[in-house]
Parts: C-alpha cells; structure tokens; sequence
C-alpha cells in the first residue's frame, strides 16, 4: 500500500514537472514571436568587460527598439548624444537617430577591472 502511494505522488510529482518545462518553453516561444514581428531592434549582449559585437549599424531615421541582455556580470549601457540609457530596470528603449553618423555606447555601471574597455559603436547611416 505505502508502495502505491509513493509511486502515485511520484507520478504526480513528474507531470507537474512536465507542465512547468512546457509553460516555460511556450513563454519563450511567445517571446520570440513577438521579437519577430517587431520592428528593426538592436539587442546588445554585455558579458564581462565587453559587448557582443565592435560595432552595430541603423538608418538614420528609422524607428527601433534597443535593448540590454546582461548574460554576465551586471552592466549599464548609455548611448552617448541620446537619451537612451538601460539598465535592469529598463531593459529596452525605442529610439530614432536622426543624424547619421557614430554613437559612441559604453557601460556606465562600474563592473570590474576591464569597465574602462567596455565600450562599443552603432553607426548610423
């Protein structure tokens, strides 16, 4: 009897597992639809003391949405001549670069000994 009970909890225990890796899953696939369907974006990756990429590009004029994913370390980014700044309280922000040119993007939140490095460009053409 105490054999039957266990295993019934155990089989329950395995299902509501189940329905929280599936929950998960739909959440980021609906995520990522959204991320599709949306206009033009750049998403910058900070890991610890650098960017993902040297260098972004834009039109000039275009309307799109940057945004912050920290996958390591904890970091801040401003755009220099913009009013975009992101952070963990405001992961992503629409803006317009009306002139084209260079916008210089640095990590405004102290992270480390390589801070001063963290820097990368989007250039708007």
């Amino acid at each position: 009897m105490q054999k039957w009970a266990m295993f019934s909890l155990f089989i329950i225990a395995c299902l509501l597992g189940a329905g929280v890796l599936f929950q998960n899953i739909s959440a980021r696939q609906a995520e990522m639809a959204k991320e599709e369907t949306a206009g033009p974006s750049i998403k910058f990756v900070a890991t610890n003391y650098q960017f993902d990429k040297p260098e972004y590009t834009a039109k000039a004029g275009e309307k799109m949405t940057v945004s912050l994913m920290n996958k390591e370390g904890l970091h801040a980014l401003e755009i220099v001549g913009t009013n975009v700044k992101l952070d963990n309280n405001t992961k992503s922000m629409d803006v317009t670069f009306d002139k084209p040119g260079t916008y210089e993007v640095h990590c405004v939140l102290p992270c480390g000994p390589g801070h001063a490095d963290m820097k990368t460009k989007i250039v708007v053409s």
